[in-house]
């Protein structure tokens, strides 16, 4: 014995280990700023918009809120459940904005650990989840922005895993559950009967989300049914634009952003072209229920949850009316995808709703007042990303119409 002292030689890590403490770190960080968000930004104007939305049901009851203002559209549970959040924050003195968005934002882990589920078990599975539980567009639309566009991914994702359990009738109630909060998720049905193959089960799955969505419209409809056909199920969208007129999303800044102004146009093209985009709602639904009757052969909840990913791209690529925190109804399902689609549609939806929301706000930390109308003109690096996002959007929606119809398989497998 000489006296040394024998020192170990560090035993590398196992490179499966190394993986998965990056994968935790993600998820520690991606909860971090969800938690910031909740507890210390004001969130948008939709934030406003809803803490209003709920001190009318509480002043004029449900369904005469829905007489006094056309623009309340939301389904009757969930305006019954944010005027109990709003009684809760009068009582407890903890701001509105934060109770009503700490739920949506617990919905949105509830999105990664159905997508963590329902991908392929291979190493995309955890890079996947990661990637969309550290996106900012999933950040920003679940525990930023203040709406209830969650929820629709969530309830669908959720229908698609009850499924693979062979969960009849749990899966319809929770398809059901989605109509609770907000209706477009109505728009995956027809994928989603992929998922059954005998039209018995499927007449099962139908008539459980029937019974399970009514449960919470039934009351509103005995009291005024037409009233809640016009505002909730009669709700179409609203063009997102500026004060200025300049366009937010859609074909629209194809044509009239990156094409030719609109004060170039001449009168004969420009009034057909006007017609189309205002129509462009029913086109673009056209187009995903296409998309979604080509591929109802191909029934593996991959490849449904495909099918729904390319839907609701095709819708966001042909309609003026979808976009900004909807793209929460796709955020999921598109790491079903080829890569070549999900990476670059996850990345340009972030950096596009990041810059705008660090426009509006004032700072990129999110931390000012949202100030929609002080900002009539966007930045010419805004105005970049969003030319890129909308043409990316809208050559993918017409490529996934192609493929479909040539029946060539576009969802990734576990080793692409």
């Amino acid at each position: 014995m000489d006296g040394s002292v024998a020192i170990a030689t560090p035993v590398p890590l196992p490179s499966f280990l190394k993986h998965k403490s990056a994968f935790w770190t993600a998820i520690l960080v991606g909860a971090a700023l969800r938690v910031y968000c909740v507890a210390f930004t004001n969130g948008t104007g939709d934030m406003d918009d809803w803490e209003d939305h709920a001190q009318q049901v509480l002043n004029r009851g449900l369904i005469g809120y829905y007489h006094a203002n056309s623009f309340a559209n939301h389904p009757p549970f969930i305006s019954k459940v944010s005027a109990l959040i709003l009684q809760i924050a009068t009582v407890t003195h903890v701001p509105f904005r934060i109770l009503f968005r700490a739920p949506f934002a617990l919905l949105d882990a509830g999105n990664a650990l159905l997508l963590f589920s329902l991908l392929p078990e291979n190493r995309w599975r955890f890079f996947g989840t990661a990637c969309y539980w550290l996106s900012p567009t999933a950040i920003l639309i679940s525990a930023y922005h203040g709406n209830t566009d969650t929820a629709v991914a969530f309830f669908l994702l959720l229908t698609v895993w009850l499924a693979t359990k062979e969960r009849v009738l749990s899966s319809g109630a929770a398809f059901g559950a989605s109509l609770w909060v907000k209706l477009p998720g109505i728009l995956a049905l027809l994928a989603l009967l992929a998922l059954f193959r005998r039209w018995r089960i499927r007449g099962i799955f139908l008539l459980a989300a029937a019974i399970s969505a009514f449960l919470t419209y039934l009351p509103a409809l005995v009291q005024d049914y037409k009233i809640v056909f016009t505002n909730v199920f009669g709700y179409r969208g609203l063009l997102l634009q500026t004060a200025e007129g300049v366009p937010l999303w859609g074909p629209s800044v194809l044509l009239f952003s990156t094409v030719v102004p609109i004060q170039a146009w001449p009168e004969k093209y420009l009034r057909p072209v006007l017609f189309l985009l205002e129509q462009s709602w029913y086109i673009a639904i056209a187009a995903m229920l296409l998309v979604s009757w080509l591929r109802r052969h191909r029934a593996s909840a991959q490849e449904v949850c495909a099918t729904i990913g390319m839907a609701y791209a095709v819708l966001f690529g042909f309609s003026d009316y979808w976009a900004f925190q909807y793209f929460a109804w796709a955020l999921p399902f598109w790491f079903f995808l080829r890569w070549w689609f999900s990476i670059p549609a996850v990345a340009l939806t972030s950096a596009y709703l990041y810059s705008l929301h660090w426009l509006f706000s004032g700072n990129g930390w999110l931390l000012g007042k949202w100030d929609f109308l002080g900002h009539p003109n966007l930045p010419l690096l805004v105005l970049i990303i969003r030319n890129i996002a909308v043409s990316f959007f809208f050559v993918s929606a017409c490529l996934f119409l192609i493929l479909a119809i040539k029946r060539q398989p576009t969802s990734i497998e576990a080793s692409s």
